[in-house]
């Protein structure tokens, strides 16, 4: 879908939200993962005619999707997605009451669709958990990095039988932290929705 058709799927007062931390060194990463570096290669300040920077980054760093390859053999990767799913119409679930670790039930999904209509074919669906408050501060990032609830294997089938495009959330993984049979990655990636 392009923009032309977004707008007139949804009108001229149509507004597109760039949900993208932006990257820097400070930004939170997995124990194994290396953490974003820029460095400067060419400078005008350094008298040269360019500017450019060497960038370095696990494709996992900061604001991400992750394509049915992170977790399905032979799967598609994210070059093979067509730029027209990452926009269209975006439902966001408050489930910042959730405790650490807790899985979202059908019920806080249906409770959701209850008071703001169901969730259609082709939405995305972004849970807030509230974990955005452990992203700028570096102290907060141990606390970003452990205990974050997610996505229960019935909600994300529910998800995915009301036939989604996107599922995310504002945590390190839409799995609970200690997931071991990660299924909101298995079920939803293995369909194709990011």
């Amino acid at each position: 879908m392009d923009i032309a058709a977004l707008t007139k799927a949804f009108g001229s007062d149509l507004l597109l939200v760039d949900l993208t931390h932006p990257l820097t060194s400070q930004v939170p990463v997995w124990p194994t993962h290396p953490f974003f570096c820029q460095e400067v290669i060419e400078s005008y300040n350094r008298g040269d005619l360019a500017c450019n920077h060497a960038l370095g980054m696990s494709e996992h760093t900061g604001t991400h999707f992750d394509a049915p390859l992170h977790f399905i053999k032979g799967a598609v990767g994210i070059d093979a997605i067509g730029l027209q799913t990452f926009f269209g119409r975006m439902a966001k679930i408050d489930a910042r009451d959730c405790a650490p670790r807790e899985a979202v039930s059908i019920e806080r999904i249906q409770a959701f669709e209850a008071m703001h209509g169901e969730i259609a074919t082709g939405d995305a669906v972004f849970f807030h958990f509230g974990w955005d408050r452990f992203w700028h501060n570096t102290s907060d990032h141990p606390q970003f990095l452990s205990d974050w609830p997610g996505l229960s294997r019935e909600a994300s089938e529910y998800l995915l039988d009301r036939g989604i495009r996107i599922a995310g959330s504002d945590c390190l993984s839409l799995d609970c932290f200690g997931s071991t049979d990660f299924p909101a990655h298995n079920i939803l990636l293995r369909a194709g929705v990011l």
